[in-house]
């Protein structure tokens, strides 16, 4: 997405969708096959679904899963066990859906489920832990401000819930389920984990 482009979101926008053309970006053209753990509602499935990629969305809440869209199937499963065999997708996203669950229990699960040379995802926050916070803090909410301007505030009806870990456990988090990992504070109270499976 390109700087003078309106953000594909903006009337469905949250600190969250806001991040959605980023993710879908670092989704390799190769992905034949995606997984979307905690779906939701299915909008990022939607949204990277396109011709010659299938992309299957998956949420613990049943009450959520839509019917399945073109290029797009949904399964009720949990993120700790995911339904699938070894190695059955090409990338998987996890947006957001951390700090619902058992971190690193549902980290080796997408690891689990993914190709080798594949890429896992994740988008997510931490809690604020004190003076190392203070900058970053700043940061996100002068963004905030700026942005939000010009975009239509939208809250999905999807269970909400506070990060119990701080900001630095969840890059320790990820550094140690998937070495070599990268992660990346973002603007806006958000970090993003990006790890491609070895072979």
């Amino acid at each position: 997405m390109r700087a003078n482009e309106p953000h594909p979101f903006a009337a469905r926008w949250n600190h969250n969708t806001h991040y959605f053309p980023l993710l879908a970006s670092r989704i390799p053209p190769s992905a034949d096959r995606v997984l979307d753990v905690g779906c939701g509602d299915g909008m990022f499935c939607r949204f990277v679904a396109d011709e010659g990629r299938a992309v299957v969305g998956m949420d613990v809440d049943v009450t959520l899963v839509p019917s399945p869209s073109r290029g797009v199937g949904y399964v009720a499963g949990s993120a700790d066990a995911l339904p699938f065999a070894d190695a059955s997708f090409g990338a998987v996203t996890l947006a957001m859906v951390l700090h619902h669950v058992v971190a690193d229990r549902a980290l080796a699960e997408a690891a689990r489920v993914l190709r080798p040379g594949g890429v896992l995802l994740v988008l997510g926050y931490g809690r604020f832990s004190g003076w190392r916070d203070v900058l970053p803090e700043v940061r996100d909410v002068v963004v905030h401000r700026v942005v939000s301007r010009r975009m239509q505030g939208w809250d999905p009806p999807t269970a909400k819930a506070e990060p119990s870990g701080t900001w630095a456990q969840a890059r320790a988090t990820a550094h140690a389920v998937l070495p070599g990992s990268t992660y990346r504070r973002l603007p806006m109270w958000r970090y993003v984990v990006e790890w491609r499976k070895p072979g």
